[in-house]
């Protein structure tokens, strides 16, 4: 397994956040997590000592929706290599949606490479090095 696809039916909007935070718990093992429109990509080719399981990937998942303050208000259907996850309140989403625009947990994301972080000067700092190689 090198790539997991997180398919995110009514959670679009949130899919940079969900991609920050996954980003966070794989970067300890060679792994990151890249938003895209309707979903987020997990990259897993950068950890090959480290073998992740789908299990471990969908606790790491719960454990991200649940911080977020989704907790119970989603369902999870797992397939061979992807993660299917479908809000059940887009009351829910839309509220943390609003108050994440308002400035609360923006994380800037790498359109080069999706580095994410939540701080605008790494990442100007870090863009720089995509014009320097």
């Amino acid at each position: 397994m090198k790539t997991v696809n997180v398919k995110l039916i009514g959670l679009e909007p949130l899919a940079t956040v969900i991609a920050f935070e996954l980003s966070e718990f794989l970067s300890g093992i060679g792994g990151f997590a890249l938003p895209r429109e309707r979903d987020v990509v997990i990259d897993l080719s950068g950890s090959p000592d480290h073998p992740i399981n789908m299990s471990l990937m969908v606790n790491e998942l719960v454990r991200t929706l649940d911080k977020v303050g989704l907790t119970g208000l989603y369902v999870i259907e797992i397939d061979r290599d992807s993660i299917i996850v479908q809000a059940t309140s887009k009351e829910r989403v839309a509220k943390i949606v609003e108050t994440l625009t308002k400035g609360e947990a923006r994380p800037e994301v790498c359109p080069h490479c999706g580095f994410t972080t939540p701080y605008p000067e790494v990442m100007r700092e870090h863009i720089k090095i995509h014009y320097l190689f």
